[in-house]
């Protein structure tokens, strides 16, 4: 169930003035209001989850059911889809397989434990399949387990988990050994088209979800070879695989970290002319399980508001954000009680602000700034803006009274709640750097 912005504030609540900045910063507004022309209809939740075997088997605990807590936090993001992969996708098996090399097998309970879960939230689920142990027939093992789970409608299927760069990551097996070096396309299709041949005719298959720009030119061929009916690609604006001096806070809140890159437009574009829609169905901040002080800071909660904006009005339906048990997962489970860290806030938000049916209009904006004007299916409008500037900016907007913001934070409180009075038919709000404010005149 959806619940209403402003109840999600508690502690994080602020009241108060608008902005407190430079009086000159305040003086010179720059009326919002002309479009591009671009539109985009919100045709599903905006966020996604994306969570490793392990770690969604450890956070239902032995129940049989997932803890309350759980369901709430789940129910928090909306109604969104649950990929349940990533490397482990690769390296898991069905429950009570004989010891086999770099896999481990599901718990017994998993599937039953997932039902549970699926009658409470009615979520839809992308179940990852193991390609590269080269087991076609743990495809239908999976398959059938996941089907006593989840309806039919709200069930799909992904083939692999980042196959264009399978070896030096996650090995697959090449008859004899597991291999470190790079698989071959060839291989790939090759054992792709096994798994989807055990999950018989219309099955929904989800793919290709690759790490990199290396196979997109193969993208039409995977489309007819998997049967594929939805495009899926991952994103990771920094990386802590190599080179983590880089993943700065000031990295993570720079445009080009809430972009989206070559590559995912590369495949977008891919999908369009095989007239396909396409998710991110892979995201945080910091590749290679997040970086503590980054990941886990509240300018994540800035940057995952960012990336949806941009995610939305760039076409794709939704973006889902991974959990692996590290500092960036949106939130942790122990013992059954949830703790969430600020990308959980920036991720509600999201989901507040782009109600599904909604039309998100992109905005005429300064160069460090970046806006879109939301249309919800009630008739209310909203204006959001981010600020990728070092100095504060002035925005107005008509209003005959007054207008509600809800603002979203490098810093704590993550999110602030607020209003501001309208003079001559205008209200005027300032953008503070690093800050995402959501702008709702009086009707």
């Amino acid at each position: 169930m959806r619940r209403a912005l402003v109840s999600l504030l508690t502690a994080a609540l602020l009241v108060g003035p608008a902005f407190t900045g430079s009086a000159g910063a305040a003086s010179k507004a720059v009326t919002l209001g002309p479009t591009t022309g671009a539109s985009v209809t919100v045709e599903s939740d905006p966020v996604g989850l994306s969570i490793e075997y392990p770690v969604l088997a450890a956070d239902f605990g032995a129940g049989a059911c997932p803890s309350p807590e759980l369901v709430s936090a789940i129910d928090g993001l909306g109604v969104p889809t649950i990929r349940i992969g990533g490397d482990s996708e690769d390296q898991t098996a069905p429950a009570g397989t004989a010891q086999f090399a770099g896999v481990t097998d599901l718990p017994a309970a998993f599937w039953s434990q997932l039902a549970c879960l699926e009658s409470q939230t009615h979520e839809p689920f992308v179940i990852g399949l193991n390609v590269a142990s080269q087991m076609p027939a743990w495809a239908a093992t999976m398959a059938s387990g996941a089907r006593s789970a989840i309806p039919s409608n709200l069930l799909s299927f992904e083939v692999g988990n980042e196959a264009d760069i399978d070896g030096p990551a996650v090995p697959w097996w090449n008859a004899t050994d597991q291999a470190r070096s790079l698989i071959p396309f060839s291989t790939y299709v090759d054992d792709a088209e096994a798994v989807v041949g055990q999950l018989g005719p219309g099955s929904d298959i989800e793919g290709p979800d690759f790490a990199t720009g290396r196979w997109i030119g193969d993208i039409p061929q995977l489309v007819s070879d998997l049967s594929l009916h939805t495009i899926d690609t991952h994103f990771y604006p920094l990386n802590a695989c190599t080179g983590a001096a880089s993943a700065t806070v000031a990295a993570l809140l720079g445009p080009g970290a809430s972009s989206l890159s070559s590559a995912v437009r590369a495949t977008f574009a891919a999908a369009q002319r095989a007239g396909l829609s396409m998710v991110i169905s892979e995201s945080n901040s910091v590749a290679c399980r997040g970086k503590i002080g980054v990941s886990d800071s509240p300018a994540a909660a800035v940057w995952g508001l960012r990336l949806v904006l941009n995610a939305i009005r760039g076409g794709i339906l939704s973006v889902r954000f991974h959990s692996s048990g590290s500092s960036y997962d949106p939130f942790i489970v122990s013992g059954g009680v949830v703790t969430t860290r600020p990308l959980y806030s920036g991720l509600e938000a999201a989901v507040q602000l782009l109600p599904i049916g909604s039309v998100v209009t992109t905005l005429q904006t300064p160069s460090t700034m970046m806006g879109v004007l939301v249309a919800d299916p009630g008739g209310a409008t909203t204006y959001v803006v981010t600020n990728y500037g070092k100095h504060p900016r002035a925005v107005s907007v008509a209003a005959h009274a007054a207008v509600k913001l809800v603002r979203v934070t490098d810093a704590l409180p993550v999110l602030e709640d607020q209003s501001v009075a309208a003079s001559q038919g205008k209200a005027k709000v300032v953008v503070a750097p690093n800050t995402v404010v959501a702008i709702t005149p009086d009707a």
